[in-house]
């Protein structure tokens, strides 16, 4: 069975608050795993073990090493082509032994004509083919249909788009039946990078209701609440499970959070060195009241440096 890092999942998480759909295939850049700058490598120390992330000089990330010990570890391979993603290949390492049983290669194709799609096969390290994906978009490259090959059949996910008044509702839809929905609501700010957006993602079982999930992201994309509810269909109210408000400081770094869970309140804060760089990133956080922390060791790309003529005599 897969090993799946904490904190890359985390990451992921961040990165599909912003988007209409985990169905979507991502590229995953610096940002999305708080750094900024020209980033080459990260190293992050946990409590559970270390992560380490490889970007290219356009920010993208290319290798991710997760070490649960020093024998045992998983290491991610990611490869572009035009500018998309061709290739990402999971490889497991267990007693320092590949494992081939538990790690899978997926390969993406693109074709434009008559329409922009996207084929993705996952394959595993014995040669088998496990699952195929199909991604079909938009005039706009938004995802409109998904098709599943898979060892268990085959479903056609669908995804469609209508405009309201103060934003936007997705409906997906799984084999014809209703999946979820994400309706996007937007402040009055012209300004996109100033504009502030609520989601709200409701989830359905057998077309039925099951939970609601609603985030509001801030300027910069910063995440600043995000609550969590399950329906209860014998009285059709929704029963509150998490509430989490998010605070920053003037420089965007996370400085607090507060924390509802069924009744009960508590608050994290958030303690940072930072390193020298022109990008100031974190090195060191530390959370309170637990005093939990967590280590970077960060390199960087170096400048180029300008060339200058020099006149022949």
């Amino acid at each position: 069975m897969l090993r799946i890092s904490p904190l890359l999942c985390f990451c992921l998480f961040i990165v599909l608050v912003s988007k209409l759909s985990a169905q979507e295939i991502e590229i995953f850049k610096v940002s999305d795993f708080d750094l900024r700058g020209n980033v080459k490598t990260c190293l992050v120390i946990t409590d559970y073990g270390k992560e380490e992330y490889h970007f290219d000089q356009q920010g993208r990330l290319t290798k991710s090493v997760t070490i649960f010990s020093d024998s045992d570890y998983e290491t991610t391979h990611y490869k572009y082509k035009n500018g998309l993603i061709s290739e990402r290949r999971i490889e497991n390492y267990l007693n320092d032994t590949f494992d081939s049983a538990t790690s899978l290669a997926n390969f993406y194709t693109l074709d434009t004509v008559p329409e922009r799609m996207v084929t993705e096969k996952i394959i595993s390290y014995e040669k088998e083919l496990l699952e195929q994906n199909r991604y079909y978009y938009d005039d706009s490259d938004r995802i409109i249909r998904m098709v599943r090959v898979g060892t268990d059949g085959t479903d056609e996910i669908t995804f469609e788009y209508e405009d309201t008044e103060e934003g936007e509702l997705m409906t997906q839809k799984l084999n014809g039946i209703i999946a979820k929905t994400v309706e996007t609501t937007y402040g009055k700010i012209d300004r996109d990078s100033l504009r502030q957006r609520t989601l709200e993602t409701k989830n359905y079982l057998n077309g039925e209701l099951t939970t609601r999930n609603r985030k509001v992201i801030g300027p910069q994309e910063k995440l600043l609440f995000i609550c969590s509810s399950i329906y209860d269909s014998s009285t059709e109210k929704w029963i509150s499970q998490e509430e989490i408000n998010y605070e920053y400081t003037e420089e965007g770094v996370l400085s607090k959070s507060k924390e509802k869970n069924r009744g009960l309140l508590s608050t994290k804060e958030y303690i940072y060195q930072f390193d020298g760089s022109e990008a100031k990133n974190w090195v060191k956080e530390i959370i309170t009241p637990n005093n939990t922390y967590k280590t970077r060791r960060i390199t960087y790309y170096k400048k180029e440096e300008p060339q200058i003529a020099v006149e022949k005599e």
